[in-house]
């Protein structure tokens, strides 16, 4: 691994996430803060070789690199659950090649991918420890395969942690396996799986002997550190092939890890007594709270005096213009208007807030205190592209009594009703704004590509000149371009061409990089509507994605109230020329899916594909993701088609997981857009989709009923 390696690895730890927090004055303050429960070798909550019970705060996400000789581990860790952490890794083992082939590795390591997952099993009480059991290298080669069972119990400042492990964490061999007893088949062990990506559960805490593993951590709380001794049943001078043994002087390991600020946490360690250790990892809690404290206040109530009050009662064309000037005023564009004898209707469009409810009160705002005092109704239609997405109807007095806090949002709640935008309120508007168009709107600005885990280098990307370009042709009509010039690279150094015998329809990766360093990412026409109630439909044309171009469409239905979704999205598509301008490659596919989308409790979305996909395989794809307050999204997918495990490669199938982070939790304003990173341990040809850009299901997402009442709070700030 070599230096530039690593710092390429802290700098993109960096770029992805810039961790912050508020200030509080209290006493504590004054002390350096607490780094832990601090991370183990391998990236999850730990010692160091060994775990320990305790699991990041819900909600919490971290980043970072871990070296000890011969092994460096880059890490991603993210604890959905109270109950659930989960870990990806990626280890490089510099004291062998990638390959059996020297030619091939050049000078780069081995290179080791894997998930690990930390369950609960009981959590701590004055009396009893808290009890996880754990899996490491789940589906991956096996080289570091484990299973534990842990307990950790608090004592002041004393975190005492005892456990079994099997596997990787067994091989001192303490104590004979007593799931023996129970069958036969926990005596075999399985070993090294080549190419990975099987659940090998045969071989989960197998082995006739285990270890008895235990550790303590020490919080030095004057020096906000702390310190961690742990007996290592790992024992790496029995390393099962094709590992090479590493001399053991010592099982013993110590080290002490410290806070880096208010964002991550260092630390540096001794073990095997003869290895020097040392970690970095960003990390924060993005759960409840925005890290900055929101300075952007709601629209004032408008206090208005006899003659202006008599004029907006009188004049409708002044009316609707104050209408259209304030609301604009506030970025809540005002798209259409209707005042009736008791009831106002108006139709906006935005695009600063996250939170349906929260744009809702700052429109309703600004129509409740500019309408006549005989307007008691408040109907406000929510459009996204093209699209009526949600209607509220508020009772007017309700609603200023709840911004003047006498009486709460939950008994506004009760008073106002929610339900699907259809008919279209735009098609009978008495008052409508026309739109200059086209109308254009553009944003520029460095971005990153990379490509992780090669053989050429662990760390191959680019940065360039992102330029996102929206026209607006006509309602429901945009042409979307995606335009990068490149600025720096280093991806001259691929050297590994795929040699998949599917279609290569992911798998020339390299060649896209290398050759689309400037590049047409995307320029493709979109005409959305909606037919029918809760129905939405999309068609798009042209440069869909980096890789594919062509013609295609989707559909989707939403009933308001309920919690599931029905989408088809199809298209026929050309795969594009390297160089990513207009020119195209001989491969075209149909490809599509039938999607289902559920809502279940604990703000949890779950996704499955059915269909076709690039290679024309067919298979499924599951999506799981959580949501938190903050809109910070953790997910995981899998996909599984009729590509043989054989055919498929290194892998055997595709899987990975991805995390979405407002951008304006960092922000003292509301703000559009998030910093968003999926991660493929690989690039492979099989279960690979079509990017679906601007999929419904983010068009509507948040507008349904159960989005609306989740953030109702949010309607009177």
């Amino acid at each position: 691994m070599s230096f530039s390696d690593s710092v390429a690895k802290v700098l993109l730890c960096l770029f992805i996430i810039l961790l912050t927090k508020p200030i509080k004055a209290e006493l504590d303050d004054y002390l350096p803060k607490d780094p832990g429960p601090t991370s183990s070798n391998y990236g999850d909550t730990g010692l160091l070789e060994i775990p320990s019970a305790r699991l990041m705060p819900e909600g919490s996400f971290k980043i970072g690199i871990n070296s000890f000789n011969p092994y460096e581990v880059t890490a991603m860790t993210a604890t959905p659950f109270s109950w659930l952490e989960a870990t990806f890794r990626y280890t490089e083992l510099e004291n062998q090649l990638y390959s059996p082939f020297p030619s091939f590795s050049g000078n780069q390591s081995l290179k080791d991918k894997a998930f690990d997952f930390k369950f609960r099993l009981f959590e701590e009480t004055n009396s009893f420890p808290s009890v996880v059991i754990g899996l490491r290298d789940v589906g991956g080669t096996g080289l570091f395969s484990s299973e534990y069972l842990a307990a950790s119990k608090q004592f002041g400042p004393l975190d005492l942690t005892a456990g079994l492990g099997w596997g990787h964490l067994g091989r001192t061999g303490e104590l004979n396996n007593p799931l023996v007893s129970i069958h036969d088949s926990f005596k075999e062990r399985g070993g090294y799986e080549g190419e990975g990506g099987t659940f090998n559960y045969r071989s989960w805490f197998s082995g006739e002997e285990i270890g008895l593993f235990g550790g303590l951590e020490y919080r030095i709380k004057r020096l906000g550190t702390r310190l961690k001794i742990e007996y290592d049943t790992s024992d790496q001078s029995q390393a099962v092939s094709p590992l090479i043994p590493i001399r053991v002087s010592s099982r013993v390991n110590f080290g002490l890890s410290f806070p880096a600020g208010q964002w991550g946490e260092y630390s540096i360690g001794y073990q095997r007594g003869n290895t020097f250790q040392f970690s970095f990892f960003l990390k924060s809690n993005f759960s409840k709270k925005n890290l900055v404290p929101k300075f952007d206040p709601p629209p004032p109530l408008a206090r208005l005096n006899r003659s202006q009050k008599e004029k907006l009662k009188t004049d409708k064309n002044f009316f609707y213009r104050s209408l259209l000037t304030n609301m604009n005023k506030y970025e809540v564009y005002l798209q259409a208007a209707t005042r009736e004898a008791n009831k106002l209707e108006i139709t906006f469009s935005q695009n600063k807030y996250r939170s349906y409810s929260r744009a809702t009160g700052r429109a309703a705002r600004v129509a409740a205190s500019l309408s006549p005092e005989e307007i008691e109704i408040v109907e406000i239609y929510h459009l996204n592209a093209n699209s009526e997405v949600a209607k509220i109807s508020l009772n007017r007095e309700h609603f200023l009594k709840a911004v003047e806090k006498e009486i709460s949002p939950q008994e506004l709640f009760l008073s106002s009703e929610m339900d699907s935008a259809y008919p279209r309120h735009m098609d009978r508007a008495e008052f409508r704004p026309k739109p200059k168009l086209p109308d254009v709107s553009w944003k520029m600005a460095p971005a990153l590509r990379t490509h992780i885990g090669g053989p050429e280098a662990f760390f191959l990307g680019q940065v360039w000149w992102r330029t996102d370009i929206v026209a607006l042709l006509a309602r429901g009509l945009t042409l979307y371009t995606t335009l990068g010039i490149n600025i720096y690279d280093n991806f001259d150094q691929f050297n590994n061409p795929s040699y998949s015998n599917l279609p290569h329809v992911r798998s020339d990766i390299q060649e896209y990089l290398s050759e689309g360093r400037t590049n047409i990412a995307r320029m493709k026409l979109d005409y959305i509507w909606s037919p029918l109630k809760d129905v939405y439909a999309r068609l798009d044309l042209g440069l869909i994605e980096e890789m594919y171009g062509g013609v295609g469409g989707e559909i989707l239905y939403r009933p308001y109230k309920s919690k599931y979704a029905l989408g088809l999205v199809a298209h026929r598509v050309k795969k594009r020329g390297f160089k990513q301008r207009f020119s195209f490659r001989d491969y075209t596919v149909n490809t599509g899916h039938f999607n289902f989308y559920y809502d279940w409790p604990g703000e949890v979305t779950s996704q499955v594909l059915l269909g076709k996909y690039l290679a024309g395989d067919k298979g499924m794809t599951l999506d799981l993701s959580k949501r938190f307050k903050t809109g910070f999204r953790l997910g995981i997918f899998a996909t599984k088609t009729n590509v043989s495990t054989e055919l498929f490669g290194e892998g055997s199938f595709d899987k990975g997981f991805y995390f979405e982070v407002p951008t304006d939790i960092f922000l003292t304003t509301f703000q559009p857009g998030s910093i968003s990173m999926g991660l493929h341990p690989l690039t492979k040809d099989g279960g690979a989709p079509l990017l679906n850009h601007n999929a419904l299901i983010g068009l509507v997402s948040g507008s349904e009923y159960y989005g609306i009442e989740r953030d109702w709070n949010d309607i009177i700030d």
